[in-house]
């Protein structure tokens, strides 16, 4: 029940900064953005004992560019088709049972190709026009934490089979299907409140949510696993670390970001 309470005040504490900074001033919410992507990647790169800060400095060129709006639209193509290629593969791999090969070139790619520029993804859905302000980025926010705090709190109290146990011993099939149908009513609730996307969208929103919010944990699961870590940090009290905070988002934002491009252009 500690644990619970501690999850629940982190957790508040993370999006009400998230919220309050997005809500009211891009810069700030960039600028959040950053440190807290900063800090996922710090920890992801202490987890491999692969330290630089290059790739840091890569995201607030990119973070930069795209408040200014001055990055060319091929970067941001060829990013986002990069970042998908190597999400997938992580995902094949876990889905196959398979340890991730880490070795220093594949260590240097995920922490561009994955860390870096799935946090860039973050911040490029607050760009996708929506008649709320940051609407997009709120409503991927809002779906990734309600699947995932009920899959933890349904998972907690009544789950019983192991939904990928050589990954994580925790996570169960309860809590997956209990977040899953959170995560719907949530979705089909604000569908019926909105008249800027059809339902169609809204279900399909929840189901891509539901899947890569899930396999966004289980990666970072795999990761501290190989690592023979616990969490990725302590600086979160009940999460851990940043990357145990955004493990979810990190993985689903390319996703996100590719699908409301294809809902535009189909509309």
């Amino acid at each position: 029940m500690k644990e619970i309470y501690k999850r629940g005040i982190s957790g508040i504490l993370y999006v009400s900064i998230l919220l309050g900074t997005g809500l009211y001033t891009k810069i700030g919410f960039f600028c959040v953005l950053f440190i807290f992507s900063s800090l996922a990647m710090f920890e992801f790169q202490r987890m491999q004992k692969y330290l630089s800060p290059i790739p840091v400095i890569f995201l607030f060129l990119l973070y930069y560019q795209l408040f200014t709006y001055t990055l060319h639209p091929t970067i941001t193509t060829s990013l986002l088709f990069l970042t998908l290629g190597v999400n997938s593969y992580l995902a094949i791999l876990i889905a196959i049972k398979k340890p991730f090969p880490l070795g220093p070139i594949q260590k240097s790619g995920l922490t561009y190709f994955y860390l870096m520029s799935s946090a860039f993804f973050i911040v490029a859905t607050y760009s996708i026009e929506n008649a709320i302000p940051m609407g997009i980025t709120l409503l991927m926010y809002l779906l990734i934490w309600t699947n995932n705090s009920f899959a933890y709190l349904i998972g907690k109290r009544w789950g019983k089979k192991l939904l990928l146990p050589n990954v994580s011993p925790k996570k169960t099939w309860e809590g997956f299907l209990g977040g899953a149908l959170a995560c719907m009513l949530i979705c089909l609730l604000i569908a019926n409140y909105q008249s800027e996307y059809p339902l169609w969208v809204f279900i399909l929103l929840a189901i891509l949510i539901i899947k890569a919010a899930t396999l966004g944990d289980l990666i970072e699961s795999q990761f501290k696993r190989q690592a023979h870590l616990k969490d990725s940090g302590s600086l979160l009290p009940g999460h851990g670390g940043f990357y145990d905070r955004m493990d979810s988002v990190l993985f689903t934002a390319p996703y996100v970001y590719l699908f409301f491009i294809l809902v535009k252009y189909v509309s």
